[in-house]
């Protein structure tokens, strides 16, 4: 596959937009699976995502490191999340290859739903720490959400962020900027588990990865940066709009299918 400058340039430039989103609270799928479809309609879908996925590994690692350099977080919820969300996220990329397509745009659908009523109607939701459990236990719980989104991860994909955001803010009761950070650092360790499979699968577009991987660095680092700066109030906002934009997205895809 040839690229000239421009094709490269907006390549890039949809890299940049998706990790500046995803750096923030996830959800940068959002903006890089239908744009890498339009810019380059010779893709398989699973290309798509396996080259987009490459790229993702980077810039989430870059928001990674950024968050946890200036956010604490317990070894205790960090290790054991990153663990079961790796190894859960190679089951599910295996099921997704035998499961209707279609029941899980309405998984996916019903679970946004549910995410933004909650969040709603929670006005304080993740603007300070209400932890859930005793010390003890968080690994527990840890593991508990590590896994499930991980399989999520694998099985469906798009939103994987947003809803890992969300569930160490709901049911491990963490703040928005700490729940951040676990999630991104998870998040890589998903990706990875799965991105292996479709790297294998011979479903990575190297020279399509390139500018994206490029593109998705400096959005993470710019993202976290301004999420950092701007506290929780302004990542819960954003939170609430990628949702939204999910709901819309999924919405659409089920109307127009």
């Amino acid at each position: 596959m040839d690229l000239d400058l421009t094709l490269w340039l907006l390549t890039a430039l949809a890299g940049f937009a998706a990790g500046l989103i995803d750096s923030i609270v996830g959800g940068g799928g959002l903006v890089l699976t239908p744009a890498m479809l339009n810019l380059h309609p010779q893709l398989h879908i699973l290309q798509a995502i396996g080259t987009q996925r490459t790229s993702s590994i980077f810039g989430t690692s870059v928001a990674a490191w950024n968050y946890l350099r200036r956010i604490r977080v317990e070894g205790r919820i960090l290790i054991p999340a990153c663990i079961a969300a790796l190894s859960a996220s190679a089951v599910g990329v295996q099921l997704a290859k035998r499961i209707d397509g279609e029941i899980l745009k309405w998984t996916v659908l019903a679970i946004c739903v549910l995410l933004a009523l909650y969040t709603v109607l929670r006005k304080d939701l993740g603007l300070r720490e209400e932890r859930r459990f005793h010390p003890k236990h968080e690994s527990l719980a840890a593991i508990a959400i590590g896994g499930a989104t991980g399989f999520y991860n694998g099985l469906i994909g798009p939103g994987t962020g947003t809803i890992m955001v969300f569930a160490f803010v709901s049911f491990l009761g963490l703040d928005f900027l700490k729940s951040s950070a676990v999630s991104k650092t998870t998040n890589v360790a998903a990706d990875l588990s799965s991105w292996t499979v479709l790297a294998f699968g011979g479903y990575v577009i190297w020279v399509l990865a390139i500018p994206l991987i490029v593109g998705n660095m400096i959005g993470s680092w710019i993202g976290s940066h301004l999420a950092i700066r701007r506290g929780q109030g302004f990542v819960r906002a954003v939170f609430l709009v990628i949702v939204l934009l999910l709901i819309a997205r999924q919405a659409w895809q089920l109307a127009t299918a």
